[in-house]
C-alpha cells in the first residue's frame, strides 16, 4: 500500500510539473501570435496608405477613366487625347 501512495504521488507531482510547463509554453506562444498579428495589423495600415498614395499619383498622371482601368487590370485602349496647353 505504502509503495502505491508513493508511486500514485510521483506521477501526481509529474503531472502537474508537465502541465506547468505546457501553461508556460503556451501562453509563450500566443504571446508571440500576439505581437505577430500587431506587426501584420501595423503593416496592412502602411500597405493602405502607400496604395492611397500610388492612387492618387496615378490619377494625377493619367486621366482619371484610364487610372481607373489600369487598377482593375483591364486593356486600356490607346486614345487620343486633347492638350489643354
Amino acid at each position: 500500500m505504502t509503495i502505491y501512495s508513493v508511486l500514485l504521488v510521483i506521477v501526481t507531482l509529474t503531472c502537474l510539473a508537465l502541465s506547468l510547463w505546457y501553461a508556460r509554453k503556451l501562453g509563450d506562444m500566443l504571446s508571440k501570435m500576439a505581437k505577430h498579428a500587431q506587426k501584420l495589423q501595423i503593416k496592412s495600415m502602411e500597405l493602405t496608405a502607400e496604395k492611397r498614395r500610388a492612387d492618387t499619383l496615378l490619377c494625377q498622371m493619367l486621366p482619371k477613366e484610364v487610372a481607373e482601368q489600369l487598377k482593375m487590370n483591364s486593356e486600356v485602349k490607346a486614345e487620343q487625347l486633347k492638350s489643354g496647353f
